[in-house]
């Protein structure tokens, strides 16, 4: 028998019967918790995201919302007016529905029975955007052996972006004359994700600030970069 044999059998003396009936049976309560975790996780449910993403629909929103607060309607009120509206977008009819609600809220009544005004509303640009800046490395295939590689980022600035733009046109409802024509009015929404050093994540975005009045003119552009990241406490992420 050789020297070596001595320390396997002892091993395996110890494995298959010096831990006794004890580790059996623990070997199986083990195995079995084992089996039932796996399938819990197996089984669990995987949320789909819907298109478009809920993000994409409130940049939109806000930014409609911001669109019609620029325009001048104070001369509107207390008149019964017909809202048409034509749009680019996917979903005219809420778009339609958000600019009725907003105009009841300035006072507008609006009827399709014998109005003073047609207001023809014309969404040149509805819709979202999306920017990203990376500086690190991208998610990859490895060239030779054909596995995956994450992103590392240094620094990541992914941005969002909502833009409506807004003109009204004010037609005799008999003979669809021209009478005057309000805007084109612009309403920006934006929500920032940034990444620094790979582990440190946080947003940045202004769409819970309400929307400025009639005639405001200052905005920040577009792609500016926060002010100190963030004029307000940033949203972070865990």
């Amino acid at each position: 028998m050789s020297r070596s044999g001595g320390p396997f059998k002892a091993l395996g003396a110890l494995l298959g019967g010096g831990l006794g009936p004890r580790s059996g049976r623990a070997m199986r309560v083990a195995s079995t918790a084992w089996l039932l975790l796996s399938s819990a996780c197996a089984g669990s449910l995987v949320l789909t995201p819907q298109e478009p993403s809920a993000e994409s629909q409130l940049l939109l929103a806000r930014s409609l919302d911001r669109a019609i607060a620029q325009l001048d309607l104070s001369h509107l009120g207390g008149r019964t007016v017909d809202v048409e509206l034509v749009t680019q977008a996917a979903a005219p009819a809420f778009a339609k529905e958000l600019v009725k609600e907003r105009l009841r809220e300035r006072g507008v009544h609006l009827s399709s029975e014998s109005p003073d005004l047609k207001l023809l509303v014309l969404a040149t640009v509805l819709g979202t955007d999306r920017g990203e800046t990376l500086v690190g490395s991208p998610a990859m295939q490895a060239p030779i052996v054909s596995v995956p590689v994450s992103e590392v980022a240094l620094f990541k600035w992914t941005r969002h972006r909502g833009l409506a733009e807004l003109e009204i046109a004010e037609l005799d409802p008999q003979s669809g004359e021209l009478l005057a024509k309000l805007g084109p009015e612009t309403g920006h929404a934006k929500h920032d994700d940034f990444t620094v050093l790979i582990a440190i994540n946080f947003a940045v975005s202004d769409v819970d600030a309400a929307p400025a009045g009639a005639g405001a003119q200052h905005r920040e552009p577009e792609d500016a970069m926060p002010k100190g990241l963030a004029e307000s406490p940033p949203l972070a992420n865990p």
